[in-house]
């Protein structure tokens, strides 16, 4: 779908207790997007309009869908439309539209859902954090702010430069943090996609993928590669690094011999674009799509 073709930037889902909390993260974010909040008192259930309304907004309307979730969402009347056509979307486009932010303690979220598509940081971030994370879900789905697209329909023939982030205040704040464990997590969806895009061209060689929050490994032949974090600290992403190993499995004597070491640190270009650096080479960025193309391809190549 074309970007103009979208009438909102966002749209909350929510239940009835967490319309205040819907509203306060709203607030930070309706000035710079156009967003979508349907207000509880509204769904009459009598009212076939409101369900039709729901159902345009979640399958066809909106560029991002932000779902405050509690364990009762999706079982009652409204929240099951909303939830149907949230499915019905992700039949077709995958799940990438998607942020889940989980409200309960412990976190819980739907069964089908990857925790890629989640974030649990609300009791610690709060409502400016949620605001973040959702401006980058805006953002990796190419949306731009009100201001952005003014200046785009007037043509204007100066364009405003973006502000170039300043990089060692950005990452010691909440919004670094979080932006760098979301970018670490969309590196692990791109290595996944790159899999999955090799395996429907050739079914005869699986490709094994497993991950968990800091750990990616995916496996073809006696070959893998693996990217993984140390730390076991939520917010410490930003200060250590993440490392790249391509890794052979010795039959002979069942270990895994090592053949390559890299070393990549996060890192912020401009607004809205950040990817990762390595260490041998700290002028070259590179995005997490091409990082995950670049570890794919040489994970096929051993073979």
């Amino acid at each position: 779908m074309s970007d103009y073709n979208y009438k909102y930037d966002v749209a909350f889902a929510f239940l009835d207790k967490d319309e205040p909390l819907a509203n306060q993260i709203n607030d930070l974010i309706k000035d710079k997007h156009s967003t979508f909040l349907y207000p509880k008192k509204l769904e009459d259930s009598s009212n076939s309009k409101s369900e039709k309304i729901l159902s345009d907004v979640f399958e066809k309307q909106s560029r991002g869908i932000v779902v405050l979730f509690s364990n009762k969402w999706g079982t009652t009347p409204w929240t099951a439309i909303e939830e149907k056509a949230i499915r019905n979307r992700a039949s077709l486009e995958g799940f990438d539209f998607l942020l889940c932010i989980a409200l309960d303690n412990p976190p819980e979220t739907p069964k089908y859902l990857s925790q890629t598509q989640t974030w649990t940081g609300l009791s610690k971030s709060g409502v400016k954090g949620a605001a973040v994370v959702i401006e980058e879900l805006v953002s990796s789905l190419k949306g731009a702010t009100k201001d952005e697209l003014k200046i785009s329909i007037r043509k204007d023939s100066k364009r405003i430069p973006q502000i170039e982030v300043e990089s060692s205040k950005f990452l010691e704040s909440v919004s670094g943090l979080e932006i760098a464990t979301l970018e670490l997590k969309k590196l692990f969806i791109a290595l996944e996609a790159e899999k999955n895009k090799f395996q429907k061209s050739d079914k005869n060689f699986p490709i094994r993928y497993s991950k968990s929050d800091r750990k990616c490994i995916v496996e073809y032949g006696l070959y893998s590669i693996m990217f993984y974090s140390q730390t076991e600290k939520g917010n410490m992403l930003v200060d250590l690094p993440l490392y790249f190993e391509l890794q052979k499995h010795d039959s002979s004597s069942n270990r895994l011999n090592i053949l390559a070491v890299e070393e990549y640190h996060f890192e912020v270009k401009k607004v809205g674009e950040y990817g990762w650096i390595k260490q041998a080479d700290n002028d070259h960025f590179i995005s997490s799509k091409k990082l995950a193309e670049y570890s794919i391809s040489l994970l096929l190549s051993q073979t």
